[in-house]
Parts: C-alpha cells; structure tokens; sequence
C-alpha cells in the first residue's frame, strides 16, 4: 500500500464508504472516457496553486464519496436489469389476514399474472381427545405400558412406565410430554374438561393437516398391556373429535384443494390460506418497495451530506457555500416532482421521505417515472453528481495562477484536479 492509499484511507472515515456494487465497476471505455474528460479540464482550465491541508483533503474526500453514492442510488432506481430495484417484485394480498403471498425464488420469471382466490375451508388437522377422568383418582396399575402410534407412513413403539400408586393427572402429565419430545407430528396437552370440576382429559393434534381420501392422519392402539389395561384403550386416546380434511377455495373462480394451509405456485410464490372469506382477494405484484426505499435513503444521505459538508467547511475555510448552493439550486426545478411522490424538503432542506406516499408512488408507477434513465431529473442531476466526482476541486478556496491562451493550440496545463485525479477511484485497500 502507497502512502497515497495511506492517507485516502486515513481521511475517508470522515464520509463512511458504502459496500461495493456492480454500479462501482466500469468498463475500460468508461474508464478511458473520465480520463479524457480529466485531460479536456486540465487543456481548458486556468492554473491553480492551493493551499491544501486536513481540512480541505477530507472535505474533497467526503464530497467524492457522497457524489459516487448518488450516482449509484440513481443508477439503481433507472436500472433496467432483471435484479434491479423497480424489476424486483413483492407480492401482495389484499386482506393479509385472510390470504397471504411471499415470493420465495430470485427468478421472478415464472410468477404468475394477478390473480383472485376466495377461501371457502381452511385445511384442518386431526384432533383426538381422551377419556374424562378425575385428576386425583388412581386408574391405570403401575407398569410398563407398550403402544404403536402411526403417522402418515411412519411407525413408532412406545415403551412408558408407570409408577404404583401414580394418579391420572401424573400419569397424563408425564405421557404428553413423553410424546411431545419423541418429535413425531403429534402435539399433546392435559385440558381440564368445561363445566366439570375435577376432570382432566389428553388431546392430541396432528401437525399435519387435509386428507386426500378421508384417512386419518394418525393412529394409536396398545402393543403391551398392564392387568389387561393398555394405556391407549384405557385413556381413549384413539377417539377421534375432528378428522382431518383438505382446503377448498376458489382461483380466479376455479376449485381447488389442498392438504395444506401453504402450498407454492411454480417454486416461486407461496399462498398461506389464514382465515375464509365471502369475497375475493387479490393476489398481485409491485416493485419491493423496501428496496426502492433503500436506494432512495441512499441518495438522500448523500445529498444531506454534501449539504452539511458545505456548510461544516465553510465555517473552518471562510469559504462560501459554493456546493451547498450549486447541487440546492440544481435539484430546485424538480422539487415538484419529488414532493409528489413522497420527498419532504425540511427548514434546512435536507431531504426525508414520506414512506406511505413513497410507496404509493411505487405502485401507481409515478416514482419510476420520475427515474427514467432519459427523465430531465436524472439526467441533470446524475450528471451534477459526475461532475463532483470528476472536479471536487470545485468546491474548495484556491488562487489563479495564469489562464490558458486559446488562441495557440491547447497544451497540458498544470490543472489541480489532475493532481487529484485519483479521487474518481474507490475503495482503496
């Protein structure tokens, strides 16, 4: 590492750097171009002699970072690429209580038009409840109990010990949470019976839900018994209260089904079914509104930054607020515009959002407008932002020297930007 790279790296905190994006990447000819455009102000500038020192060195490091980073949110919103930020979409259900949408694949090419589902009947799971038993009796004889519970496909054995003199509300205790952690797709509680004092009964729910033909989803009966007492038969643990069924609703006045309450449409979005519904509601798709936010914030910080910079600079330097006037009066013109789509200018004209209006204007299409890569507003504020990034020697107090003579052919004159050239690149490490 050079001792340039040293001191970039030692004034540059001042202004943290943003991560790098593919929007810091150039092609040679682009790379090519900012030279040529350095060589074309070093030809037609006067000559220069400043005084430099660590206040000048970080605010001209600052206000080059800041102008990158608002060329970059720009570039992100006018980005026409599939990953972009207007090109990456968000589902959203119109009555989230009762259906939801998440996209859940990058490639957002197999989503589906808009579409309607009415929800006639959630899936349900199996519910199975016990016997009522009063909870300080004594029942089952002490022992060990053997019993098979099958779920779906899956066969499990149970071994379970019951100690003499044990009564209902223990042994019903200790066997839901026997089952409980064996992890099986069952999930097991004690419930006191309503209206009866003293009573306490097993339930037992299925994790999973629907049932294609009716079937259960699980199945309990004893292996083992204690006195000829097996522990299913003597509890009723294979009373079945509610069986199983499968969903029904309706898509764009289509029938379907499902088994489960979330299912996937074409690996890339997935529906959660929540509660019924008398009418439709509408499955659709905007640009990801967090992520246009994102890239609005970034433009925002740096347009607040270059502002409080200027102003920082000026009371160090007695210098005037030759930036803060000149990107204030470039973005003026547009203030319309912004304020429309969710921009708020403060006393000190610094910008905030207003997130329902900017999300508004994402989905009525009005803030892609305004970032079209051939709007005025991009086009004349991206190219202010280049023009710091290139000359942020602009900004800062310094003596003409000699102005150069037009009428002989242009040579290479001692520029101060040229000895600065180096603030066009980023990230130095």
């Amino acid at each position: 590492m050079g001792a340039e790279d040293n001191i970039y790296n030692h004034l540059v905190p001042t202004y943290k750097p943003q991560p790098l994006t593919k929007y810091d990447t150039h092609k040679a000819s682009e790379l090519r171009n900012i030279v040529n455009e350095i060589t074309k102000l070093t030809k037609e500038s006067p000559t220069y002699f400043v005084r430099m020192n660590d206040a000048k060195q970080t605010y001209l490091l600052g206000i080059k970072e800041a102008s990158i980073m608002f060329q970059n949110g720009i570039e992100e919103l006018c980005d026409d690429s599939p990953d972009s930020a207007f090109n990456n979409k968000k589902a959203y259900s119109s009555d989230t209580s009762k259906a939801g949408a998440e996209i859940i694949s990058d490639d957002q090419s197999r989503l589906p038009d808009e579409f309607s589902i009415k929800i006639e009947s959630l899936a349900l799971s199996q519910v199975n409840r016990g016997r009522d038993l009063y909870a300080t009796s004594k029942g089952l004889a002490g022992g060990t109990y053997k019993f098979q519970v099958n779920v779906g496909d899956d066969m499990y054995d149970f071994q379970y010990n019951i100690r003499n003199g044990a009564n209902n509300r223990e042994v019903l205790g200790g066997l839901s949470s026997f089952i409980n952690k064996a992890n099986i797709g069952i999930q097991t509680s004690v419930e006191t019976v309503p209206d009866d004092t003293g009573k306490i009964r097993m339930r037992l729910e299925s994790d999973m839900t629907g049932s294609s033909a009716g079937e259960p989803v699980f199945t309990m009966l004893d292996k083992e018994t204690v006195n000829n007492n097996g522990i299913v038969a003597y509890l009723d643990l294979d009373r079945i209260e509610r069986s199983p069924s499968s969903s029904t609703f309706y898509m764009d006045g289509v029938e379907r089904h499902t088994l489960s309450n979330e299912f996937t449409m074409g690996k890339c979005l997935k529906i959660s079914l929540r509660e019924a519904s008398e009418d439709d509601i509408m499955i659709n798709f905007y640009p990801d509104g967090n992520r246009i936010m994102g890239s609005l914030q970034k433009i925002a910080e740096a347009y607040n930054f270059m502002l409080d910079s200027s102003q920082e600079f000026a009371k160090v330097a007695s210098y005037n607020l030759k930036l803060a006037n000149d990107i204030q009066s470039t973005i003026r013109p547009f203030k319309p515009e912004l304020e429309s789509c969710g921009f708020v200018f403060n006393d000190n004209n610094r910008i905030l959002f207003d997130k329902a209006l900017v999300l508004q204007s994402v989905n009525d299409g009005s803030l892609r407008e305004l970032f079209l890569r051939t709007s005025p507003f991009v086009q004349t504020m991206a190219g202010k932002a280049y023009e710091i990034k290139i000359n942020p020697m602009e900004y800062i107090d310094k003596l003409m020297g000699t102005y150069p003579d037009f009428s002989k052919p242009s040579e290479g004159f001692s520029y101060i930007t040229s000895l600065y050239s180096g603030l066009i690149f980023n990230y130095y490490f």
